[in-house]
């Protein structure tokens, strides 16, 4: 999807830290530290994109860093220039030759619910921080 469809950037001079929460597609060219959840929608970070994360998705595409648990109820293609370090959890799973994964891969657990369940979320300082990813 293309910038201006229904979609977020968040552009490569901007760090966000905390949670994400939303249902239109993500495009992220900067640093996200915490937790994204889009319902229904794609994630895709691009190749100078830095996610430290527990991302929940309908879709993610990654082209650039990911450090943490990805959760896709749909499909998780990593590029060529893709660099993931930690769980996947996809219905689908697509690796193009020269990306990089570091972590576990299950199909099973792609659409468990995730309601009330906390993640570690890494700080800038590699510190694990707690953080409740339940909806009031």
């Amino acid at each position: 999807m293309k910038p201006g469809e229904s979609s977020t950037v968040i552009g490569p001079l901007t760090k966000i830290r905390g949670e994400i929460s939303g249902s239109e597609d993500l495009l992220v060219d900067g640093e996200v530290d915490g937790v994204i959840h889009l319902d229904g929608a794609c994630l895709t970070v691009r190749p100078e994109g830095r996610v430290r994360a527990t991302i929940l998705a309908q879709d993610v595409v990654v082209l650039g860093y990911v450090e943490g648990e990805i959760r896709a109820v749909g499909l998780v293609h990593l590029r060529g220039s893709a660099v993931v370090k930690g769980d996947v959890f996809a219905a689908r799973l697509s690796i193009e030759d020269g990306a990089t994964l570091r972590g576990n891969a299950d199909p099973s657990k792609a659409s468990e619910p995730l309601a009330g369940t906390r993640y570690p979320v890494a700080s800038e300082h590699g510190e694990a921080l707690e953080q409740a990813t339940a909806k009031a």
